[in-house]
């Protein structure tokens, strides 16, 4: 059985292909020498500006490992508000809509993520991110849906708005 190659992995042949030595790549990136081999020896996590900072490094698109990031991350690691709120506030901008749909799914199984997943859809709606609003309010409201509280009432009632548009 082969398995999915990582973040991790395509860093490393980037850099191999390239012939950069870890110096070299942290310059490129603008990523510290020591985050950097801290991160490809996969004891330290890599932030979501980190990610960025190496994408624009390996001149891919924005956005590039942002499936991967969200399944290595998310879904088969226990997620993290302080991670997660800055992923989904790029998935929001670079409209990676289904990145947003796979996690939100996955954190909501936690209850204690649905308050800060509502304040994050009023942010997001607030700002015209109507479609990334649009997913956490159906999440948050399909957590609260037992709960008869205010937010599922607010849920409900931005959601109906938001299938106006």
């Amino acid at each position: 059985m082969k398995l999915a190659p990582t973040i991790r992995t395509y860093i490393e042949n980037h850099m191999r292909e390239h012939g950069f030595k870890l110096q070299q790549f942290s310059d490129i990136t603008g990523v510290n020498v020591g985050t950097l081999s801290a991160i490809l020896k996969g004891s330290r996590p890599m932030a979501v500006s980190q990610l960025d900072q190496i994408t624009a490094g390996m001149g891919l698109e924005k956005g590039y490992f942002y499936e991967m990031y969200s399944v290595e991350f998310f879904i088969e690691a226990a997620p993290h508000w302080r991670r997660l709120k800055p992923f989904l506030h790029r998935c929001a901008e670079f409209n990676k809509l289904a990145c947003i749909q796979e996690v939100v799914i996955q954190v909501t199984d936690d209850r204690s993520y649905i308050s800060e997943l509502f304040e994050m859809a009023e942010e997001f709606n607030k700002n015209g991110l109507s479609e990334a609003a649009l997913i956490l309010y159906e999440c948050v409201a399909e957590g609260e849906k037992y709960q008869h509280s205010e937010r599922l009432a607010l849920c409900q009632y931005r959601i109906f708005l938001l299938d106006e548009l």
